[in-house]
């Protein structure tokens, strides 16, 4: 071993230079090897994909007609939930205006309040739960649909189709 200061020649075990007196440090240890990572481990089954890293895959879109069924289930669920609670609030006004004088050839009275206050309420409430019942519907064909397509995009970068 050298000294790093004056290169004179030294033992292995000496602490410090017998010509210039500088303190000799032992080399740091080696790092502790690491086990390889899943990674390094894994095979490469075929060649490195034409697309990089970033961009995916294209793939043909398939069940069209199921597409268009989701798009008008969700045009469904938006108009026929407005549809319901607008005649929801309809019904709310019309029963918040009923009054109890029956000189009208109907009769009203706090029937008629009550119904219609009551019957308006729960007709609103139904139009959000069919609201977002249809449009939920629509959303989990979409799920099925993207789990397909994902399940055939696998396939083929497996099969080293892409």
């Amino acid at each position: 071993m050298k000294c790093p200061v004056c290169n004179a020649e030294l033992p292995a075990t000496a602490r410090f230079c017998g010509g210039c007196g500088t303190t000799l440090t032992a080399p740091p240890p080696p790092p502790p090897q690491q086990p390889p990572s899943f990674e390094q481990q894994r095979p490469v089954m075929h060649a490195p994909s034409p697309w990089g890293p970033s961009a995916p895959p294209t793939v043909e879109r398939k069940y069209k007609v199921l597409r268009l069924i989701a798009v008008l289930m969700k045009i469904l669920a938006v108009v026929g939930g407005a549809l319901l609670i607008i005649a929801g609030l309809f019904m709310l006004i019309a029963g918040a205006a009923s009054t109890s004088r029956t000189t009208a050839p109907f009769e009203t009275g706090p029937t008629a309040f009550f119904g219609g206050v009551v019957g308006g309420l729960i007709m609103i409430v139904y139009g959000v739960f069919v609201f977002i019942f249809l449009y939920a519907y629509a959303e989990w064909m979409y799920v099925f649909m993207d789990i397909e397509e994902n399940t055939r995009v696998t396939n083929e970068v497996l099969l080293g189709k892409r």
